[in-house]
């Protein structure tokens, strides 16, 4: 005579495949947040990084060789989060109305750079 219902094996199993089956979605749960949070972060960073490297190509030939403390460095708050910014300039070699233009932004848990270069000849002095 057969009984209606599940043995304890069979109980065992199924709940091992739920839990199997648990774990793995916690795991992309967790993946998607730490995601969400890297890009909460990265966003204004990026955002900061390209407004200062903006800042830096706007400057002439004389005041990339001698940047400016306002454009060198800083910091900046939102929300939770600190960023600390500073920027770079150096003559590329061999070209010399060529400079290479960097800005760094760093946060606690991650860093964000940006580069380019500009062409900035030197000023011509008609007698």
């Amino acid at each position: 005579m057969r009984r209606a219902g599940f043995t304890l094996l069979e109980a065992a199993v199924s709940l091992a495949i739920v839990g199997v089956v648990a774990i793995g979605a916690l795991d992309a749960y967790a993946a998607e947040a730490r995601a969400a949070l890297r890009a909460r972060q990265t966003a204004p960073a990026a955002a900061l990084a390209a407004e200062r490297l903006a800042r830096l190509q706007l400057l002439d030939a004389r005041q990339l060789r001698a940047l400016p403390d306002s454009v060198r460095s800083g910091a900046m708050t939102t929300g939770p989060w600190r960023y600390d910014w500073r920027a770079a300039v150096a003559r590329v070699a061999d070209e010399p109305d060529l400079y290479t233009l960097e800005v760094v932004v760093e946060w606690e848990g991650g860093s964000y750079a940006l580069a380019s270069r500009a062409y900035r000849p030197a000023q011509a002095v008609f007698p």
